[in-house]
């Protein structure tokens, strides 16, 4: 059987920015009031108070009405081929065509130019509508099911396909070239050293920079003016994804299936979010360069400013075993449980410009094993049940019986799980050790998993490092890591408590009528009252660090009243 068919669509945008604020936003730091030469201390409002102002940042905009316009057209065709009695093909192809974003008119969009350092505006010299971003018709995505009956009793299933995603607002659509200059100036102001200002409150800010687009359409960024950057081709979010199964029939409502799945992330995010700075600081060079002069694009252009990218150039995969156990409804009663044994892995936005293997590991989200069990039974007793049958539902003096014994609903599912992983961190490492990437503690020593809400996971023995104390001080099994470098622990290396809940629902339902019914419900969350802890506190250094200091709430009831007719 063929089928195929095409779906149509245009998006539009206007959007007007409201953050960072018009006015202006001030940071005042603790760095600038801790002391020459000195770890720890300093107060934001003593910064304050004597005029220093860390860093700034406004934006700025005489227009309001620049906006984003796309065309997305997907085409496809998908057909079932009957190869043999045992064995079927479903196999497809969809194409999808999403046309580079144009804005609305001249001088209503600018993209940025990595080679020369310009700002390319639309609607200027050659420059179009839709900033001479290229179109990208390789989006093919194919799909492939296999099916094969070994016996009338057992199946095996094969399938691959292959999925695009629109990816988040602003990636492939609206939000950011009309976030661009000369729309829009996002002035930013940042310290080239930890403990420098940017200016004085009695000065204020320098006035952003007024730009006239020349006729070739074609400006430098200047200095301490944020930007978007998108690529020069339309990179969309790629998933593959296969899976290999076999169910086997048991009994004739009682069905086992165990599986392999698995999947591959092209084009995707850096960890959790679309954007990450493409001008970080590096670390190399911490101590003897300013952090301006550690940036990728302040060598070749000036600029210390964020640039803001939204390359979708990173990857993810997943793997897992998933075992399901099934019972259909007979008798009342039906069951579904269902396991997964997985990993996955990702990177994070954090030093990804720079390194992306620093930051690479487990997921935020991933737990290792996941258990779920769900019942539902119809209790048999009452007018037409195994128990109590003789029950007349209709028959006036006995119809108070069946309200009682009859119409009642037990349903249950509960969850189990391991933990969310976590990334053991240091205090106060920013400014003084580092002033880029992640803070994480060199770990030279075994750390015990105890599981108590005292102390979750080995700190520092009681005894904590020191927030303020000097590179490779060492308590316990973690050491404070040497100026300018990166502790050895990798990102979510450590698991955190895990979950245990079950929930019931209770209902009866009563027949007031031929045609009519009400139904009340009770429904209890965390049955059994089970305390869940929340993630530990990962501060090594800290006096808390190891511990956790809180849990989900415990046992709840709900009711609820329902009529039908």
């Amino acid at each position: 059987m063929l089928m195929w068919g095409a779906d149509l669509r245009y998006a539009e945008n206007l959007r007007i920015p409201s953050f960072p604020q018009r006015a202006g936003g001030l940071n005042f730091g603790v760095s600038s009031t801790q002391g020459l030469g000195q770890a720890g201390g300093g107060l934001g409002l003593a910064t304050m108070l004597l005029g220093y102002v860390s860093s700034f940042g406004r934006m700025v905009s005489t227009t309001t009405d620049a906006g984003e316009r796309q065309k997305r057209w997907y085409f496809y065709g998908q057909d079932t081929w009957r190869i043999t009695p045992k064995l079927a093909l479903n196999y497809g192809l969809r194409w999808e065509i999403y046309f580079p974003q144009s804005v609305t008119g001249k001088g209503r969009g600018g993209w940025l130019d990595f080679g020369t350092g310009e700002i390319q505006v639309a609607g200027y010299d050659h420059i179009n509508l839709q900033g001479n971003v290229h179109l990208n018709l390789t989006n093919l995505a194919p799909r492939m099911a296999l099916a094969y009956a070994f016996t009338p009793r057992t199946v095996v299933r094969l399938g691959y396909g292959r999925t695009f995603d629109l990816g988040v607002f602003g990636t492939t659509f609206g939000h950011t070239v009309t976030e661009n200059l000369p729309v829009l100036a996002t002035q930013e102001i940042l310290p080239d050293t930890p403990t420098a200002t940017v200016f004085r409150l009695s000065d204020g800010p320098p006035q952003p920079i007024a730009i006239v687009v020349p006729q070739s359409g074609r400006f430098r960024l200047p200095d301490a003016v944020s930007t978007y950057a998108l690529p020069d081709k339309m990179r969309l979010p790629t998933v593959d994804q296969w899976n290999l199964t076999v169910q086997r029939a048991l009994t004739s409502t009682l069905s086992l299936e165990v599986g392999y799945v698995g999947n591959k992330g092209t084009h995707v995010f850096p960890g959790d979010g679309p954007f990450y700075d493409l001008n970080q600081p590096s670390i190399v060079g911490f101590g003897t360069l300013s952090t301006s002069e550690r940036r990728p694009f302040y060598k070749k252009f000036g600029w210390a400013q964020e640039i803001t990218y939204s390359g979708s150039d990173a990857s993810n995969n997943y793997n897992g075993m998933q075992v399901q156990l099934e019972k259909r409804m007979s008798n009342g009663y039906e069951i579904q449980g269902n396991y997964t044994w997985s990993c996955a892995l990702n990177y994070d936005q954090d030093y990804y410009a720079i390194d992306p293997k620093v930051n690479h590991g487990l997921a935020n989200t991933n737990r290792k094993h996941v258990l779920n069990l769900i019942n539902v039974f119809d209790l048999p007793f009452g007018h037409k049940q195994r128990f109590l049958k003789n029950v007349k539902r209709w028959q006036n003096v006995k119809r108070w019986q069946d309200w009682i014994v009859g119409g009642w609903t037990l349903a249950s599912n509960t969850g189990i799980t391991s933990g969310l992983p976590f990334t053991p961190a240091y205090l106060n490492c920013g400014g003084m050790d580092i002033d880029t990437g992640p803070c994480r503690p060199n770990r030279v020593g075994k750390v015990h998993i105890n599981g108590t809400r005292e102390e979750y996971f080995t700190s520092t023995h009681g005894v904590p490092l020191a927030p303020y104390g000097t590179p490779g001080d060492t308590i316990g099994p973690w050491q404070r890591p040497a100026t300018g470098t990166f502790g050895n622990v990798s990102r979510n290396s450590f698991y955190g408590p895990g979950y245990w809940q079950t929930n019931l629902d209770v209902k009866k339902g009563f027949h007031v009528g031929e045609n009519a019914t009400l139904e009340i419900r009770t429904w209890i969350s965390n049955l059994f009252s089970t305390v869940n802890l929340y993630q530990p506190i990962v501060c090594v250094d800290c006096v808390s660090g190891g511990k956790i200091v809180g849990a989900d709430p415990g046992r709840s009831v709900g009711y609820n009243l329902r009529f039908q007719f």
